[in-house]
């Protein structure tokens, strides 16, 4: 008996470690933030000499860390365009073996290919002459024996012929007289429906579309729409804020060849100066036709906050009822 409860309670401690390393794993996944920073530059280019060389100027790095940088990646360009996941300093995505055993199963399977073609057309061609030796020898004969068995029939046909030659000619005129009139009888009738079936068609929709309407418009007075029209604001502006990055600053140096378009982006820039003050800084130059720009960008995510604002709007009733009548308004 003690060492059936030793067992079991060994059996308890495991499970109880499993658990707690599941409940940890998953605590790390909702609450620690994904990391990700992105480095953009453009080096200075005259659009006038240099526009040709603007796409070799541009360079890009973007990356993301996640638990101290255990699990990280990214992808850069023009320096390595494959995005790749790292787990220490074990590549996860893509995998290399299975990069190499496709690429080389593809070389095999195309090498097996063209030898069987080669050899499946000489076959071919061997087997093509042969029977074309054996049809020709084949046709001759036939050809005799054919020509005899029509010169019977013709003899025969023609003494048939001239005795039913008059009295078909009438049966087939009257028949062809009839399918005539039958043809002009139905095109007048397929005229005289259409312009019927198109209308009945337009009445038919124009009645669904402003029933849709009708019933689009009591749905969004509905008080049951404003409550989850409220609650869905509410939780998109959170997520929102989340993921808009912590940090931004970008250095923009621009001249075009209009200077009145950079006059414009300069008033632009004026407008939105509240918003991006300490953050971007455009430096116009109505000389030369040049681009330069340093963009750096620092933010987070949490998937906590991801999945409780999605939990928030699965579970709301106000929001489920909403979702079914527009989806019955779709499907009616």
């Amino acid at each position: 008996m003690s060492l059936f409860l030793t067992i079991l309670k060994i059996i308890g401690i495991v499970l109880l470690i499993i658990l707690g390393v599941l409940l940890l794993i998953l605590l790390l996944v909702l609450f620690v933030p994904i990391r990700y920073k992105v480095d953009a530059s453009v080096k200075e280019t005259d659009l006038q000499t240099e526009k040709d060389k603007l796409k070799e100027n541009v360079s890009a790095d973007v990356r993301f860390s996640w638990l101290l940088h255990l699990v990280r990646g990214g992808i850069s360009y023009p320096d390595d365009l494959e995005f790749k996941v790292k787990v220490l300093c074990f590549t996860v995505f893509p995998p290399k073996k299975k990069l190499s055993e496709e690429n080389a199963d593809n070389d095999d399977s195309l090498a097996t290919e063209k030898e069987s073609g080669f050899e499946d057309t000489e076959l071919i061609n061997e087997e093509t002459k042969e029977e074309a030796s054996d049809d020709s020898s084949a046709e001759e004969q036939s050809l005799g024996n054919s020509e005899k068995d029509f010169d019977d029939q013709d003899s025969n046909n023609e003494n048939s012929k001239t005795d039913d030659f008059d009295a078909d000619d009438f049966d087939n005129e009257d028949k062809e007289f009839l399918n005539f009139l039958k043809k002009i009888l139905d095109t007048v009738i397929k005229i005289v429906k259409v312009p019927q079936d198109v209308f009945l068609k337009i009445q038919y929709t124009t009645s669904r579309i402003c029933d849709k309407i009708n019933m689009v418009k009591n749905t969004l007075s509905n008080d049951i729409f404003k409550r989850a029209f409220e609650v869905t604001k509410k939780q998109l502006i959170k997520v929102l804020k989340m993921i808009i990055p912590k940090r931004f600053k970008a250095e923009v140096l621009i001249g075009l060849e209009d200077p009145t378009v950079t006059a414009d982006i300069l008033s632009a820039y004026g407008v939105l100066y509240p918003l991006l003050v300490n953050k971007v800084y455009v430096v116009p130059d109505f000389e030369r036709q040049i681009l330069k720009g340093d963009i750096h960008i620092k933010g987070r995510i949490t998937v906590f906050r991801i999945v409780w604002a999605a939990a928030i709007l699965y579970f709301n009733k106000d929001v489920k009822k909403t979702y079914r009548r527009f989806k019955r308004i779709i499907n009616s």
